[in-house]
């Protein structure tokens, strides 16, 4: 008698288990950190610190949209760091994986759907925090923040993905990687020769500003296709390279 077949889990099953995750953890965090940038970035405005005294809610126009400008930066990547942060080095590290996986379901697939609805989770926050926005400074709600923030979760969250496949000290070499990739583009940006090609190994993190000024400055309908497909190219790049360790290998390697 052949031995019966374990019965097969379906990934549509853990998607509101890990969307409550996502909103029980790692969204709150992201909520807090940034309204705290946010009450350090406009109560100087509400008090009349930078000229007459303004009402909440009624911050002018333009003032508003420098705030903005200067917060989609710190949303984008602590949003990305929070939700990809022990993505899957915390169930390896905690043997978590073996609850997980009790039944036949396929590493790879899990995590992608993982990275996936944490991406949607953090959209949904960002919405959230822009309703937030909306009764402290001013109403107003840039469209163009549905691609800003998706597009940054991509190119940075594809770089903590694959880090934590790799290792369990993700986070530590998530902001590692992007400092010295800031630090190489500043300095190097117009080397030639072998440091011209190292460069094109490391995050394409001098290419950030473009998509973060996809709103607020340029003419309408300027695009920065050029920016977009490459901080989308290595992000995804680096995704799939999280989802190739993941399938090689074992779960249970620390």
């Amino acid at each position: 008698m052949t031995a019966p077949q374990r019965r097969r889990a379906r990934l549509s099953q853990y998607t509101p288990w890990i969307f409550r995750d996502y909103m029980t953890n790692q969204g709150p965090s992201t909520i807090v950190v940034v309204l705290l940038v946010g009450f350090l970035s406009v109560m100087p405005v509400i008090q009349g610190v930078t000229g007459a005294a303004t009402k909440m809610g009624q911050v002018p126009v333009e003032t508003a949209r420098r705030i903005l400008e200067a917060m989609l930066p710190p949303l984008a990547f602590l949003g990305t760091f929070f939700a990809t942060n022990g993505i899957i080095a915390n169930d390896r590290k905690l043997g978590y994986y073996r609850f997980l996986f009790a039944k036949p379901v396929s590493p790879p697939a899990y995590y992608a759907m993982t990275f996936g609805v944490y991406g949607v989770g953090l959209l949904l926050i960002s919405i959230a925090l822009m309703g937030i926005w909306a009764v402290t400074v001013r109403p107003m709600f840039p469209i163009e923040i549905l691609v800003i923030i998706p597009l940054m979760y991509l190119a940075y969250g594809g770089i903590g993905f694959l880090l934590s496949a790799a290792w369990r000290f993700d986070w530590l070499s998530l902001v590692t990687v992007l400092l010295i990739a800031n630090v190489a583009w500043a300095v190097w940006g117009n080397a030639e020769g072998l440091r011209h090609w190292i460069l094109y190994v490391l995050p394409p993190v001098h290419r950030a500003n473009d998509v973060y000024r996809l709103r607020f400055e340029g003419p309408p309908g300027v695009i920065p296709w050029s920016s977009i497909a490459w901080l989308g190219g290595y992000g995804l790049a680096c995704f799939v390279l999280g989802m190739i360790v993941v399938r090689k290998r074992s779960l249970g390697t620390s």
